[in-house]
């Protein structure tokens, strides 16, 4: 009662195999309706951000609902998702969707956190994050961020991460970028993207070394992921999650709004990522 993409990035070559059942799949090479304004490079400068995205998912039923301000408010749907992914055998990297056509570091104050579960470790929840800390966007100090869980629930509304390295004011050597590195994570946001049901959107971006998490974290290419997103409005990502999280309310269990589609890289050139994708409705539904 699945389907299963294999999906080999350095070769753009899709493989497809299908079963039964009612679920529809979804995988959408691209990603990029219409630019129309900046693209900014928020954390450090990056030359080979991919030019192929695939969509996993990503829808958000609640994105009318304007809980959050514009560039907290993360958005999708089947024509226009909101969560998209990509990977080489340097870097991993996530793209989200949010509700805010012109986001540039003006408009930006709190944080942006891509969630990760390593399915099969530990307990169902949050195991580590990708916090972009956008109030307090000092690459020195802040900036792009890994994240590690402090409080997993019971509701996504008291759940928060906290940084790996045990500061909060500064990057010590196992963070992203930390002891002077910079080649270890970025980010840009993507300025003017049109899409047919939420008018003009902005993209966020992150990309994150497999060398830097190899070293520092027990994220490998070996796992399987299952990932969502999180936002906290005027405090820094070391808060509970007050702002938005992707398909879920602050109130959900934090079972609820993750994606059904596991990420299991395989390192080498010809690095590979299965997505198993079960999408009963519109809303992520991770299987138990």
């Amino acid at each position: 009662m699945f389907v299963k993409y294999t999906v080999r990035m350095n070769y753009r070559m899709v493989e497809r195999s299908s079963a039964l059942g009612g679920f529809a799949a979804l995988c959408v090479l691209g990603g990029l309706s219409s630019v129309n304004a900046a693209i900014v490079e928020q954390i450090g400068s990056y030359g080979s951000w991919p030019t192929t995205w695939t969509a996993i998912g990503g829808y958000d039923t609640d994105a009318t609902d304007q809980e959050a301000a514009a560039y907290l408010d993360f958005v999708g749907d089947a024509s226009d998702p909101g969560l998209y992914y990509a990977s080489d055998e340097s870097y991993v990297y996530f793209r989200m969707r949010v509700d805010e056509g012109t986001f540039t570091s003006d408009t930006a104050s709190g944080a942006h956190i891509l969630l990760i579960d390593i399915v099969g470790v530990g307990n169902d929840g949050i195991d580590y994050g990708f916090s972009w800390d956008s109030k307090s966007n000092d690459p020195s100090s802040h900036g792009l961020e890994m994240s590690v869980v402090s409080t997993n629930g019971p509701s996504w509304g008291v759940s928060q991460v906290d940084d790996l390295d045990g500061s909060n004011a500064k990057k010590e050597t196992n963070d992203i970028n930390g002891d002077g590195r910079t080649t270890d994570g970025y980010v840009r946001t993507v300025d003017g993207v049109s899409t047919t049901s939420f008018g003009t959107t902005s993209f966020i971006d992150f990309a994150v070394s497999w060398s830097y998490l190899d070293t520092y974290t027990d994220l490998d290419p070996s796992q399987t992921w299952n990932v969502t997103a999180a936002s906290i409005a005027n405090a820094t990502d070391h808060n509970a999650f007050n702002a938005d999280v992707m398909g879920a309310e602050l109130t959900d269990s934090v079972t609820t709004g993750w994606t059904s589609v596991s990420l299991v890289p395989e390192p080498g050139n010809a690095l590979a990522i299965v997505l198993v994708v079960a999408l009963g409705t519109q809303r992520w539904r991770r299987r138990r």
